[in-house]
């Protein structure tokens, strides 16, 4: 089950299969693309918190479904859907924050990779044990991986599947703070809280920014100019102007 809480204009997403140490299997999969696919057109969403249910982020795939998926379609469809969801998540207008409380290992390293921002505790862990299994990354991760760590420690954490701890995590950039123990989530969901405070269209510029970075470097500047342009005309930076000077918060429309 995923459940969902709402706090004001942010939103709680637990992966709850405590059981099976919140493996993702093809109902998880579903419920996550529906999820995103309704944030996506919820305007009033500022941010998301992507968590797992209790000392566990995502334990991966789960095998004891996968185990009979052995034909290449097969494969292409588990591929074509986790993609999804990663692609998805980046998609998303508002940032999504991964509150890791334990194991994020394969397919949940992967998706804690598709997220914006990666908060762990002391407990996270992070395996990306594919090649154990005999495969690779499935789900776009290579090159955001490479962009987070470089290319010689994703290669290590890609090659060895090396459990890594959440300070070799927070010291290789995979993740962007460690916390103590049952803080994950706690810190995550008062980072979203500061982004919630943000003018919304320029929050989602700016995440915009982030996917354009696959473009040339010449590109991304005229890019980065016509989103500057975008927002600085937009009626949420005249009302940031307006606020400032009466001394109040500002009251965004996310236009």
């Amino acid at each position: 089950m995923l459940q969902i809480e709402r706090n004001d204009n942010v939103e709680i997403w637990t992966i709850a299969r405590l059981e099976a140490r919140n493996a993702l299997n093809a109902q998880m999969m579903q419920a996550l693309q529906e999820a995103i696919l309704r944030a996506a057109h919820d305007k009033q969403l500022r941010a998301i918190v992507l968590t797992g249910e209790g000392d566990c982020f995502v334990a991966g795939g789960d095998l004891r479904e996968l185990r009979h998926f052995t034909l290449p379609e097969d494969a292409a469809t588990l591929a074509d859907s986790g993609r999804r969801i990663c692609e998805g998540l980046e998609q998303l207008p508002m940032p999504v924050i991964a509150a890791i409380s334990g194991p994020a290992f394969g397919g949940g390293a992967e998706l804690a990779t598709a997220c914006d921002i990666r908060v762990a505790d002391e407990r996270a862990r992070i395996c990306f044990k594919q090649g154990r299994l005999g495969v690779t990354t499935a789900w776009g991760t290579f090159p955001k991986l490479c962009s987070l760590v470089g290319p010689s420690r994703a290669a290590y954490m890609l090659y060895t599947g090396h459990e890594v701890s959440a300070q070799s995590a927070f010291a290789f950039g995979m993740v962007d703070t460690v916390v103590e123990t049952g803080n994950a989530v706690v810190t995550a969901l008062a980072w979203a809280l500061d982004i919630a405070g943000a003018a919304p269209l320029a929050i989602a510029e700016m995440k915009a920014l982030f996917r354009d970075q696959a473009f040339a470097y010449a590109e991304l500047r005229a890019r980065e100019r016509e989103r500057f342009i975008r927002t600085w005309s937009s009626d949420d930076h005249r009302e940031a102007i307006e606020a400032y000077f009466e001394r109040r918060a500002p009251v965004w429309r996310g236009r």
